[in-house]
């Protein structure tokens, strides 16, 4: 027996499969029971015509005839689904009686000739149906193969509660379409289109593994699962994409709540064996955290874990896994990721942006939007900003807070010494790649009393360098429970690192202060927390500004991490005046000499004197003239009383009276 016309596609081969597997069913069947059978059923008459006619020399076959037929049809093309089956370890058997229980769901006629009165084949059902098998009549054989397709997720025993012989079964939908040949619809499960033929690899730095050299390690079988490490959004899918095309293997996608569930990782990993694909999956373990594959049971897709640097994975597998860390783009990695995404033009002025490859890639289609947007054709470093803002990041949402730089901050009053090393801070962060091969990352703490600008100073650092400044709300980092204050830390600092941001921990020794002597277990649990931030902070690759109220409160081992510390202090007389004049402004009308007063005479902060130059103000267009010195009096008088400390200004005439 042979094929009339050649099978085309995994669909064809399992239309053809199916057709003789219910004729060698029918072939198994006494003479009268089966003509009996063909006449009953018209619709089971038509597929065995349909058999015979795809079959050349059909007519009068045997069920070995059959049997054989299917089996070499199916062996014709291993790297389809059903091909794969036989190569996997299961027998001749183990495919039948799969494609008995496929069948039953592609006509209700055929259900009825596997069983009738049955919606699905039962145990029983099957053995009674099954006979002459391999020339001898074996039940145990029957039973023990549906156990093995059972255990390795290709048949699911519907739990009703029946007795053994009543049990009903029926293969998972996902894995009936892959073997029909169609794309499986399971949720969480994305079979991934090949990578267009243009696409081009990019090392992010100089001895980056390439993916086409992972893929020859594939191909050797030396290994069986891939670990990718390195910042989201950098290429890490793309990679292990890459890696599967170039060994000649699709790629299925699956989230993290299915590698979480053994029943769903195992659906997973026979849809990915059928499929002739790598298992792809993204997880993002915490701190001290361990994410591990399940076992993939009787098949063993290949798979690829794209994963952060914090926790660890393990792949279900006793053999090699291998491990790579891809980091963040250098600048000339950069420069031709800008270029391949469209913005040739652009791309040396922008690369001094600190990106992960993926997020270059959606930079720069969101600034190619933005400038359409304006009618213009091509796009700008405005417009690339835009588009970075527009690159959300649940985790830094969820605990920071952006602070806007866009418009001009208050003037910054710093003395000689602050100020040098403030312009030293800001060459710092603008030549860091320069400055180190390895961390590029820039830490400074901003000390001093409440209102003496440490903030406004990051406002001042974020607005030179072009970048987004976030404030980490402590509130909702510090958790009470062991272990969470790190993973959100962890969160934060990293989804910083990716969008290339400026993170501001404003005061920040609540988490900093100095470790104590372990007297209970809170003591050792805060120290825990203080010494996973030393170490993330020294390894963080982006840019970090630190506030603190009292320097002598933060663990001295978080200064020596420290590239940069300046001492905000009190401004004295001269620079009070200076911040007086422009806080009121060019249309307030003070007398200079009571304004020499106001400098001399209240040591107030720079915050201070910015609620007072406000309130003045209020008090000027509440009564609908210009600022006046009983105004800033007045204004002056209020942020004493604020403190519930004297005013120091000389009382008038007026007041005493």
């Amino acid at each position: 027996m042979q094929l009339v016309q050649k099978i085309r596609n995994p669909a064809d081969q399992f239309r053809q499969a199916v057709l003789a597997n219910m004729a060698c069913l029918l072939a198994q069947l006494p003479t009268e029971s089966r003509f009996h059978l063909l006449g009953a059923m018209p619709m089971l008459a038509a597929y065995r015509n349909a058999a015979i006619t795809e079959w050349q020399g059909a007519e009068n076959a045997s069920a070995a005839d059959w049997r054989a037929a299917t089996i070499q049809l199916v062996s014709a093309e291993p790297d389809w689904p059903l091909g794969r089956i036989l190569g996997s370890g299961f027998t001749a058997l183990h495919l039948h009686l799969l494609l008995t229980l496929l069948m039953v769901e592609e006509d209700r006629e055929l259900a009825e000739f596997v069983e009738p009165d049955a919606s699905l084949p039962t145990l029983g059902g099957l053995l009674a149906l099954w006979r002459m098998h391999s020339g001898n009549d074996d039940p145990v054989a029957v039973r023990e193969a549906l156990s093995d397709l059972t255990d390795a997720g290709f048949a699911e025993a519907i739990a009703d509660g029946a007795m053994r012989n009543d049990q009903r079964y029926r293969v998972p939908a996902p894995l009936a379409e892959t073997m029909a040949g169609l794309r499986p619809h399971m949720v969480g499960l994305v079979l991934c289109p090949p990578l267009p033929k243009a696409n081009i690899w990019i090392a992010p730095q100089s001895g980056c593994p390439h993916p086409d050299a992972v893929a020859g390690a594939i191909a050797g079988g030396s290994t069986r699962s891939l670990v990718i490490r390195g910042p989201r959004r950098n290429g890490r899918k793309h990679f292990a994409r890459r890696v599967a095309q170039t060994a000649g293997l699709a790629a299925v996608e699956v989230s993290a709540g299915i590698v979480s569930d053994p029943l769903q990782w195992l659906l997973a990993s026979n849809i990915a064996y059928l499929s002739n694909a790598m298992l792809l999956c993204e997880t993002e373990p915490g701190p001290g955290e361990t994410v591990a594959m399940q076992e993939r049971g009787w098949v063993d897709p290949f798979v690829a874990v794209a994963t952060g640097l914090a926790g660890a994975v393990t792949t279900g597998r006793n053999g090699a896994t291998l491990t790579i860390t891809l980091p963040l783009p250098d600048i000339s990695a950069r420069q031709a990721l800008w270029k391949a995404a469209g913005l040739k033009g652009l791309a040396k002025e922008i690369s001094a942006l600190v990106l992960p490859s993926g997020n270059i890639g959606r930079a720069a289609q969101g600034a190619m939007a933005q400038a359409a947007l304006a009618g213009r054709g091509t796009a700008n470093a405005a417009d690339v900003q835009a588009a970075l803002r527009t690159l959300r990041d649940a985790r830094l949402d969820a605990i920071a807070t952006r602070i806007d730089v866009e418009r001009a901050p208050d003037a910054l009053f710093l003395d000689s010494d602050t100020q040098g090393e403030f312009e030293a801070l800001v060459a710092r962060c603008r030549q860091r790649e320069l400055l180190s091969d390895s961390n590029i990352g820039v830490r400074a703490l901003l000390s001093g009393p409440s209102g003496t600008g440490k903030t406004l100073a990051a406002r001042h650092v974020a607005q030179a360098l072009g970048k987004d400044l976030y404030r980490v709300d402590l509130s909702a980092t510090v958790n009470k429970y062991i272990g969470e204050t790190e993973k959100a830390l962890e969160r934060v600092l990293s989804a910083a690192e990716e969008l290339d941001i400026i993170l501001l921990l404003d005061e920040g020794d609540a988490l900093m202060a100095k470790r104590t002597d372990v007297g209970s277990s809170n003591d050792r649990y805060a120290n825990l927390e203080t010494n996973f931030l030393l170490q993330r902070i020294e390894s963080f690759n982006g840019l970090i500004l630190v506030t603190s109220n009292d320097a002598e409160r933060i663990d001295s081992a978080f200064a020596r991490r420290m590239d940069a510390v300046l001492e905000f202090a009190a401004p004295d007389e001269v620079r009070r005046l200076d911040i007086l004049k422009r806080q009121l402004g060019d249309g307030a009308r003070v007398g200079a000499h009571f304004l020499e007063e106001v400098a001399c005479r209240c040591a107030l902060t720079g915050g201070q004197l910015r609620n007072v130059a406000l309130h003045a103000r209020l008090l000027a267009l509440d009564g609908g003239t210009v600022i006046s010195d009983a105004q800033l009096r007045r204004a002056v008088e209020r942020e004493y009383k604020k403190t519930n400390t004297a005013c120091p200004l000389r009382r008038t005439l007026a007041a005493v009276g």
